[in-house]
């Protein structure tokens, strides 16, 4: 007899020598257990495990709503049968089966599948029939397993490694309701009336803990997780934390014991096939290949044709996730058919939707699937051919859709490109925030060796700047810095003067709003170099242009107000009338800051109008903010206090919310000019809270030093001297000195003011030493 065999002898009739074990009086077989061992390491699936728990655990009530079976769908090695098997070892020592527990693998993805017929003759075996009492033919098997199940106590069925429905279906029990299935497959199981649950992948950290707990098993003194943290991080990013890659990158460590993480993810990192660099030999804990690549080889060639390319070609996206018209153009189906590839895709599991799932779809796909998609296309002259065209169809859609978006949300006409979205603002701000990261990435494409694909990102890289000029933040800043560098690189690479210097003009926009106006300078004469090389009087405009606002924030007023009155000189000589208003409002602004209150009215004066006229309502916006700000400095609060509500009613409908924290800002020193303190401390609050969700720091920092002015006022000593110190906090950090001394300044009269005299000389001293700084970074400047 095997192990768990149990024959009952009592009251039988025998003809001749029994042979048995006899046990105490009472006793009765343990139930069958045929599941394989749990995990030896286990991390990361609470909730799953939860979730299972929930399905599997017995229902007392009677005429409670049972789910009988739940198939584990997801990626291939994403861990469903460790998931099942740790989970139902869980029951089991729960005592929640009572007739058993049944594990049978169906070998779904190999050469030969377990057939239904095949797995239901094992599975009677495990309940106990000896071949000789096995029905002969297959719908008397069938008969039996349900009778069987009908006459067991609860028993829990794992069905592991199924590919088709085909394979299970009459293995679904069917008297006996308590009895449970659980089945793991890597395609959704939507035939079959299951509750159906998707296995992910592990979250960063689960994925780090995969990897140092499959360390220590082995090596207890194996500390290397701890030891590099970055190491291990980039290493569970370059597995994607899939369980399957971590189990190799872990298996890969253990054999380089002596050395560090940080060479296996250097190997990674700068391998040219890195789903071959992720394989090992032997096998996992249940006999599975160590080895990434014959797994998608299975999953791929699975595919029919149809859902072969749109698989292919969805891999030619910038980012793992694309959204529906991004789908449509990089695949050119109609959108009907191509929502029904990507369903089927994603009942694969080489697709899932992405989180949050908006209205018009978005889709994801791993990181190791891309990788494995792309290669299928290089080893293809034709298919290399199918994804080129295809990239380049989709640079052209992003450059016309953000072009419609744009014209919406800088408030200009459409120039010959269709309304996308159909005059719905709110539409065209979604779309542009949703699709920030593939545009970003897909205007990198100017670094392909491709020609035509680099010029089509080229023509989108202007728009793209344009957008990212209009959110004016940090992190806009930042991608628009990243841009300018890489149209610069291949401008360069490729001999595009012009294109270059237009590379040098944004990279100088993007280090100004990052405060490098000292790196940003270098850009203007770069750009200036190469106008004078070209002979472009208009590209030299804009360098002046430019110039005259870098040289307005380093504090040389004198210097911008010159460059700022050239270049509308030269703008107006050109007909460039925009660009003549803009520079007019630049320089009303830096007139305003010097005092010379008359001509920056006057200047305010002319280019208003142009900018109502022709619908540039960010410009009008900031056109009545400043304009608000001068009537106040003239005594004409209320006409001050009309143009800056006018200018908070425009950014609000742009959604600009940088300007709309700056106009906030304006208003408070208006309020507080009018004597209004309660109103301007609400408004410098308003404008703090903006810029610092905005993270410019910077700004945030001169928020908070208005308020504290404004706190001061209302004699709040205490909260004036907080908002001073955050403000030099944020001011230490964002490197503007001359405010600093300012903000520390304050700090000393707050203190002086409630004779705290030893705090006041050591914000005054410090004030000293921070001047004296910036003086000798001044003179090395100029040196």
């Amino acid at each position: 007899m095997g192990d768990g065999d149990y024959f009952d002898f009592s009251h039988g009739v025998f003809h001749g020598p029994v042979t048995g074990v006899a046990g105490p009086p009472g006793t009765t077989a343990p139930p069958p257990s045929t599941l394989q061992a749990p995990p030896a390491f286990f991390t990361g699936r609470d909730s799953e495990v939860e979730q299972l728990l929930g399905i599997l655990a017995p229902r007392d009530e009677p005429g409670a709503e049972v789910t009988n079976a739940c198939a584990l769908s997801g990626l291939g090695g994403a861990g469903k049968t460790a998931l099942t098997l740790h989970t139902a070892h869980i029951a089991r020592a729960r005592d929640w089966f009572p007739g058993g527990t049944l594990f049978a693998d169906l070998h779904g993805y190999d050469d030969t599948p377990m057939s239904a017929d095949r797995t239901v003759t094992l599975l009677l075996e495990m309940l106990g029939l000896r071949n000789t009492e096995l029905p002969q033919s297959p719908e008397a098997q069938y008969a039996r397993y349900r009778s069987e199940l009908a006459d067991r106590p609860r028993t829990l069925i794992v069905l592991d490694n199924v590919s088709d429905p085909r394979q299970i279906w009459p293995l679904l029990p069917g008297e006996g309701t308590d009895h449970r299935v659980l089945i793991t497959s890597r395609d959704v199981q939507d035939s079959l009336p299951v509750q159906q649950l998707t296995v992910a992948t592990l979250s960063p950290q689960a994925a780090q803990n995969f990897i140092d707990r499959s360390l220590r098993r082995q090596d207890p003194d194996d500390h290397r997780v701890a030891e590099e943290p970055d190491a291990v991080r980039e290493l569970a990013e370059l597995c994607g934390q899939l369980p399957l890659a971590l189990s190799i990158g872990a298996a890969l460590l253990r054999r380089r014991r002596q050395r560090p993480i940080a060479t296996l993810t250097a190997e990674l990192r700068d391998a040219v096939d890195r789903l071959r660099a992720l394989s090992t030999s032997g096998v996992d804990q249940y006999g599975k290949n160590m080895s990434l690549r014959p797994m998608f080889d299975v999953m791929y060639e699975r595919l029919e044709p149809r859902l072969a390319r749109v698989f292919r070609l969805f891999a030619q996206a910038p980012t793992d996730v694309l959204g529906l018209g991004g789908a449509i153009a990089l695949c050119a189906l109609p959108q009907q058919e191509l929502e029904s590839a990507l369903d089927d895709l994603v009942a694969c599991s080489l697709l899932v939707p992405a989180r949050p799932f908006h209205s018009h779809g978005r889709w994801q796909m791993h990181d190791l699937v891309r990788l494995y998609a792309r290669s299928v296309v290089e080893t293809d002259s034709s298919l290399q051919l199918e994804a080129t065209r295809a990239r380049m169809t989709l640079t052209v859609y992003y450059w016309q859709t953000l072009q419609s978006a744009l014209a919406l949300i800088l408030g200009s006409p459409l120039d010959d490109v269709p309304d996308v979205f159909v005059g719905d603002r709110s539409l065209a701000l979604a779309w542009c925030t949703n699709e920030r990261a593939d545009l970003l990435a897909v205007t990198l494409w100017v670094l392909s060796d491709d020609e035509d694909q680099f010029t089509c990102a080229e023509v989108l890289a202007k728009a793209f700047t344009d957008y990212l000029k209009h959110l004016r933040h940090r992190r806009a800043y930042q991608d628009l810095e990243i841009v300018a560098r890489a149209v610069l690189t291949a401008a360069n690479r490729r001999q595009r003067r012009s294109t270059e210097g237009a590379a040098w003009a944004w990279l100088s926009h993007a280090l100004d709003g990052l405060r490098r106006f000292d790196e940003a300078l270098d850009c203007h004469d770069h750009a200036e170099r190469i106008g004078e090389e070209l002979g472009e009087p208009g590209a030299l405009a804009n360098v002046l242009a430019n110039r005259g606002t870098t040289l307005w924030q380093l504090g040389r007023y004198e210097e911008g107000i010159d460059a700022q009155t050239r270049a509308i000189h030269a703008f107006d000589d050109l007909g460039r009338l925009r660009s003549a208003a803009q520079c007019r409002l630049n320089l009303a602004q830096l007139l305003t800051l010097v005092r010379r209150h008359s001509e920056a009215h006057d200047h305010l004066i002319q280019c208003l109008p142009y900018f109502t006229r022709t619908g540039d309502r960010v410009s009008e916006a900031t056109t009545r903010r400043w304009l608000g700000t001068l009537l106040g400095k003239l005594g004409r609060f209320e006409e001050g206090a009309r143009a800056h509500t006018r200018a908070l009613g425009l950014c609000a409908e742009l959604g600009d919310w940088h300007g709309r924290a700056a106009g906030w800002g304006n208003l408070g020193g208006l309020w507080a000019d009018m004597g209004r303190y309660e109103d301007a401390a609400q408004a410098h609050i308003r404008a703090r809270d903006w810029f610092a969700s905005l993270d410019d720091h910077h700004q945030e920092a001169i928020a908070w030093g208005n308020l504290s002015g404004v706190l001061t006022h209302l004699g709040r000593q205490d909260d004036a001297l907080h908002a001073a110190r955050a403000a030099c906090d944020l001011l230490e950090a964002s490197g503007d000195l001359t405010k600093l001394i300012s903000q520390l300044n304050r700090v000393g009269e707050i203190h002086q003011s409630s004779d705290r005299h030893l705090e006041a000389r050591a914000a005054l001293t410090a004030a000293a030493a921070v001047a004296k700084r910036a003086d000798l970074l001044r003179k090395g400047t100029e040196a």
